[in-house]
């Protein structure tokens, strides 16, 4: 898989993933062009330097900022290992995503998550979408860092997430709990859906509670990354 964008390249390299080759158009310059030399050179990722014509045929060039990774193909860990992963200052604080088939929503979400602290984001194997270099890309890097779990049933690793101790709350618009009457500070599981279908019924029934986002304008919904966004952001603030 090709990663895309001198950001993207940098933090793939600070998570130390498994990057085969790191290609650079000829002439491009810039203090993070250096650091993703410096990087790699500790390493020990070759980088090669390309003209611009068989640097274009790497793919989406208009993206790529002078720089393109390849890097192997992204593994997920299990539920398992998530769950295990406990945190001995911070309950677990986990975000499942739900009928997110846009690349770009999905990469927004895994940024938000990452910057809020989630120790793990949970996807379904079917009904979202795969982790692809525009994933990565729009998650400026984040996805490299954040553990991901790709579960084939996601009301399962739901049902599992609470047989752990952990509390599941979805966002929904009609949802009964107020965002702002959250309690941060117990085990949660956040779980967002698509900003047009929302989760699915099997979904919604696996919610212990249901969370909803006050709105004061015109327009009654949001993009689901800025959803995501807004509640991880209101559980990492109730932990401060």
């Amino acid at each position: 898989m090709y990663i895309y964008g001198r950001n993207p390249v940098i933090e793939a390299l600070r998570a130390k993933k498994e990057i085969t080759k790191i290609f650079v158009r000829f002439g491009t310059q810039g203090s993070s062009v250096e650091q993703i030399k410096r990087l790699a050179r500790e390493a020990g990722v070759p980088v090669s330097q390309l003209d611009k014509q068989k640097f274009d045929r790497l793919g989406r060039h208009s993206e790529a900022q002078g720089v393109v990774a390849l890097i192997e193909e992204y593994t997920a860990v299990s539920l398992e290992e998530m769950i295990g992963d406990v945190r001995e200052q911070d309950p677990p604080f986990f975000l499942a995503v739900d009928n997110v088939t846009d690349p770009r929503n999905l990469g927004a979400i895994l940024r938000s998550a990452e910057c809020a602290g989630v120790h793990g984001v949970i996807l379904p194997q079917r009904d979202s979408a795969p982790i692809t270099d525009t994933v990565v890309k729009t998650s400026a890097g984040a996805a490299s860092h954040i553990r991901i779990a790709r579960v084939g049933n996601l009301h399962q690793a739901l049902e599992k997430l609470k047989e752990a101790g952990v509390w599941v709350a979805g966002l929904d618009a009609e949802g009964d709990t107020d965002m702002l009457a959250l309690d941060g500070f117990r085990p949660i599981c956040l779980v967002v859906g698509s900003e047009g279908k929302g989760l699915r019924p099997v979904i919604q029934k696996a919610c212990e509670i249901m969370i909803r986002i006050p709105m004061w304008g015109r327009v009654d919904s949001l993009n689901a990354s800025v959803a995501a966004a807004l509640v991880l952001y209101e559980v990492r603030r109730k932990r401060l």
